[in-house]
């Protein structure tokens, strides 16, 4: 866990955070010919739906925060709420990374 603490997320500047209907999404541009037929079915965007808490996650990853900033501000946001806070966070941010939406970077890999 230590380890995930000084890395920086940085967005995916392709991916955009959208509030729709009341609810937020991270709609990312399916721009690969194979998403062809996707396209058709779907539009121009995959979506995927995330809450308050998540919504607020991505808005941090600004590329000047690290990990233990961001956890820090949510905690002073959302209070018990997202407790047990680094464990949950460090879990969703490897998980975007998984998808490519977001890159972890070193703190001195940051101009």
């Amino acid at each position: 866990m230590e380890e995930y603490m000084n890395l920086v997320p940085v967005r995916n500047e392709k991916v955009e955070l959208r509030k729709i209907d009341g609810k937020y999404y991270l709609l990312i541009p399916m721009d690969s010919k194979l998403d062809f037929l996707a396209r058709k079915l779907h539009g121009e965007h995959r979506r995927i739906e995330l809450d308050e808490v998540g919504a607020y996650i991505w808005e941090l990853c600004d590329g000047r925060r690290n990990v233990m900033e961001i956890g820090k501000a949510l905690r002073a946001r959302f209070g018990d709420e997202v407790e047990p806070l680094y464990e949950r966070l460090v879990v969703f941010l490897l998980e975007l990374g998984k998808r490519y939406l977001i890159e972890f970077k070193r703190t001195d890999e940051i101009v």
